[in-house]
């Protein structure tokens, strides 16, 4: 599989608010290298406006995050590092754990980290107030249940919750993938369009988004 970057800009997620709304997780949290607005590929963005379009009546999107600097996936992935690393493991052990949730930091065109692209989103539904809809799982959980299909087997089906849970994340997943995008199965919240995870998970052969620098000057959180 090859990188074709294509340069397409960063846009602001945050102007449709009828359908989207956005709460930078981590400038919420005052990570270093975060920013209060949330930048996505303009092609991402049109079609998280088709997916948004999509949704069942009175629901709407919730975008935790979009493009990371290099500074906070760098800050990410050491602290969810350290978190495995005092569990007792080995480094190599505490490696794999980490590398499920977060990417390694990296700009090289072979193994380039999802949200430095700007390809990548981690989002949610709510209701026409603003109320989350229970998801079976928080934002950033490490447990078994982020996985997309947790509550899909069989014997999860037997409580009302868990069937609420899996009808949200199936409402989620339809609507993301009919417009293109790719779910990580680890992650319920997490999607991708354009990136390398993008054309891994649809077997495709080229990846057209790469690691890219803000068009705009910041100051990190």
């Amino acid at each position: 599989m090859q990188l074709i970057e294509n340069n397409e800009p960063l846009v602001p997620a945050s102007l449709y608010p009828e359908k989207i709304l956005v709460r930078s997780w981590y400038y919420g949290e005052g990570l270093t290298g975060s920013l209060p607005e949330v930048w996505l590929r303009k092609n991402v963005y049109e079609r998280l406006l088709q997916a948004a379009e999509s949704l069942p009546d009175g629901l709407r999107f919730v975008i935790w995050d979009g493009w990371r600097s290099f500074e906070l996936q760098t800050l990410l992935f050491d602290t969810f590092f350290a978190r495995n690393k005092a569990k007792g493991v080995t480094d190599e052990e505490a490696l794999r754990l980490t590398k499920i949730y977060v990417a390694f930091p990296s700009k090289n065109p072979d193994d380039v980290s999802g949200h430095l692209t700007g390809g990548a989103v981690d989002l949610t539904l709510a209701d026409i107030h603003g109320h989350l809809l229970p998801m079976g799982g928080e934002f950033d959980d490490t447990e078994e249940h982020s996985q997309t299909d947790y509550y899909a087997k069989h014997e999860m089906l037997s409580n009302q919750n868990n069937v609420i849970a899996f009808n949200n994340r199936n409402t989620l997943l339809r609507v993301m993938t009919e417009a293109g995008f790719s779910n990580y199965p680890a992650e319920w919240w997490h999607y991708d369009f354009g990136n390398r995870g993008w054309a891994q998970r649809t077997g495709k052969d080229t990846a057209f988004y790469g690691y890219i620098e803000p068009p705009f000057k910041w100051r990190a959180c």
